[in-house]
């Protein structure tokens, strides 16, 4: 199984490596192989459009490069529901499948097709709450 990484950060004060090592662990217990990387450091509240990794992984897709996508979370794909299922939809249309670690969605399966779907529904929970979130994490 041809895979790459998708890792993205919304600033510099976040770290890769904390993606990184979770996504390494289950690409090895799988045995996969890795064909590339696509790394940014962009808001998820940025349109899809606007980033250009993922623009480039889309790119890359539709040349069949590869035959899955494996992200830490689902909302490292972005916040907004309309863009995440854009992306796994233009994904699903050359072949190309999503795993997620965080929560081991396999979107070669059914199963794990409708729970993206409804994880990314429930993200807008997760930005409706981040104003709040933020200074915390400042602490």
């Amino acid at each position: 199984m041809r895979v790459v990484k998708y890792q993205r950060i919304s600033t510099n004060s976040q770290e890769l490596e904390n993606q990184t090592k979770s996504i390494d662990d289950q690409i090895d217990r799988l045995g996969w192989e890795l064909i590339d990387e696509y790394k940014e450091i962009e808001s998820g509240m940025k349109s899809r459009d606007s980033r250009p990794q993922l623009r480039k992984l889309l790119r890359d897709s539709r040349l069949r490069l590869f035959d899955r996508v494996i992200v830490y979370s689902l909302d490292r794909l972005g916040r907004s529901v309309v863009d995440v299922i854009n992306t796994i939809n233009e994904l699903e249309e050359v072949g190309v499948h999503i795993f997620v670690v965080k929560n081991s969605i396999d979107t070669s399966t059914q199963q794990g097709k409708l729970f993206t779907y409804f994880c990314s529904i429930f993200g807008l929970d997760y930005v409706s709450c981040s104003p709040y979130r933020v200074p915390i994490a400042r602490l």
